[in-house]
């Protein structure tokens, strides 16, 4: 055993604010690696345990440890940064680390933004962490990406077996362990996303390794559930359907949910996600404009096709009781009210069982960020700005558009003003037999309700364009 004893951190949004959707899985694959090489390891995640500053400052001061690090979120950079200064504050000997995207973005320039930070990482650590904490030959790393990652360790989720991950849009989903299939986007075109930037190529796990993983994660940890966060997984494809006939016939029957592509799902697709035991998808819908689609250049292709691909995959998702989540944008560049209208208007007819909608934010890396600094419309200093009149790429306030967002979610969502959804919702859990998230999935109806404003006009629109 080594002298090192090390601490990763995954900040919060905010302090005291619990976020318990997905386990922090770089950070927990850190600390299988760092085990393995005989270091002493701790991964706290503050989302997931909703600890105060002052709980993190006495557990730092009662463990002295000799490394801290932390995940820096660029919204949320200056909370993880506080927690690196807080650790100096108590040893001024520790030695401070960062990584994650913000440090990706702007490379070695955060370590003049902030004298606490000893080593800034960009990139994937996995295969130099263990030299970095014990033999560091510079302050900054810029790592490329791990080309074999069926030889990294799965993540220790030791380290946050007492947190419940549970939540899903709302949703209760049932104790969860979060897994990753693939690494890195495959698509990386979408001009509001950062990851066209930020996120290396795009590399699989092969299917048995992640059949071994969802093995130890059902008989050995005994979750009860696995939600897959990749970044736009197309089932459509040889290798997804892989492992669900894979996870099929080892018999593994623990539920499971997955964030994938809405227009890279066909039957066949469907027909394995429901013997695999797959309770539902979250997908990108963003909008069903075919010119604010390509606007978005969210999908190859003809951007017509794009709503009747959607419907085709609602229809299905219908017939074979998966649970559909679809997320859209307001208040993208140029979009009008009548848009968003038709969006809205189709979210609140179609199969979609619950909707995430969500105001446009210029968002650092992304190409319309960029196309914002280039033309002067944004400062390089404006990250993660909401749209907005004042920068000239919106007639409307980001609060006129995030009024919207409120609004439809209240309109789409709602128990009362659309009954209908909750009642396709519970059916599709029953023919799940899901009956313990049904039961829990009821307990939140009260604070679901008590939070909608029910004085909320039907109609999301901005009567000043509409009048013209």
């Amino acid at each position: 055993m080594s002298n090192e004893s090390v601490l990763l951190v995954y900040p919060p949004s905010q302090w005291g604010y619990i976020d318990r959707f997905c386990q922090p899985l770089g950070a927990l694959t850190l600390g299988s690696i760092l085990k393995e090489a005989g270091i002493k390891v701790n991964v706290i995640d503050l989302s997931g345990e909703g600890w105060s500053p002052q709980q993190l400052f006495n557990h730092m001061n009662e463990e002295n440890y000799t490394h801290v690090g932390a995940t820096i979120l660029t919204p949320f950079r200056d909370i993880g940064y506080g927690i690196l200064k807080a650790a100096k504050k108590i040893n001024p000997n520790v030695v401070t680390l960062a990584g994650g995207p913000h440090v990706s973005f702007f490379k070695e320039k955060v370590l003049t933004e902030y004298p606490e930070l000893d080593v800034a990482v960009s990139g994937e650590a996995d295969l130099d962490i263990v030299d970095i904490i014990q033999n560091p030959t510079k302050k900054f790393y810029d790592l490329g990406c791990v080309e074999d990652i069926d030889s990294l360790p799965i993540p220790d989720r030791s380290h946050v077996r007492q947190i419940e991950y549970n939540e899903l849009a709302g949703i209760y989903m049932d104790d969860s362990a979060s897994m990753k299939w693939i690494r890195g986007c495959p698509w990386r075109k979408c001009r509001f996303c950062s990851r066209n930037e930020l996120t290396l190529k795009h590399r699989r796990r092969s299917p048995e390794k992640i059949i071994e993983e969802i093995a130890i994660i059902q008989h050995e940890l005994k979750y009860k559930n696995i939600l897959v966060v990749d970044d736009s997984l197309a089932l459509n494809t040889k290798f997804a359907k892989t492992i669900l006939k894979l996870k099929i016939k080892e018999g593994l029957d623990i539920p499971f949910w997955a964030l994938a592509r809405v227009d890279q799902i066909d039957e066949e697709a469907f027909q394995l996600m429901k013997r695999a035991n797959c309770s539902g998808l979250q997908v990108g819908i963003e909008s069903v404009v075919p010119r604010v689609i390509d606007l978005y250049k969210k999908a190859p292709g003809d951007p017509k096709e794009w709503l009747p691909k959607v419907d085709r995959a609602l229809e299905l998702a219908d017939k074979y009781d998966i649970i559909m989540i679809g997320s859209f944008i307001v208040g993208g560049p140029t979009e009008t009210a009548k848009e968003i209208q038709t969006t809205i208007d189709y979210l609140r007819t179609s199969k979609v069982d619950i909707v995430q909608p969500f105001a446009f934010q210029y968002v650092i890396g992304s190409e319309f960020w960029h196309e914002a600094i280039d033309s002067g419309q944004l400062k390089p200093d404006d990250i993660y700005a909401y749209n907005d009149k004042k920068y000239g790429t919106s007639p409307y306030t980001a609060k006129e558009i995030f009024d919207k967002v409120l609004e439809a979610e209240d309109l789409v969502n709602s128990p009362v003003l659309n009954p209908g959804r909750y009642v396709r919702l519970v059916k599709k859990f029953i023919k799940q037999k899901k009956w313990r998230v049904i039961w829990k999935n009821i307990l939140q109806l009260p604070k679901i309700i008590q939070g909608l404003l029910l004085e909320h006009p039907y109609d999301i629109v901005i009567e000043d364009e509409l009048n013209d």
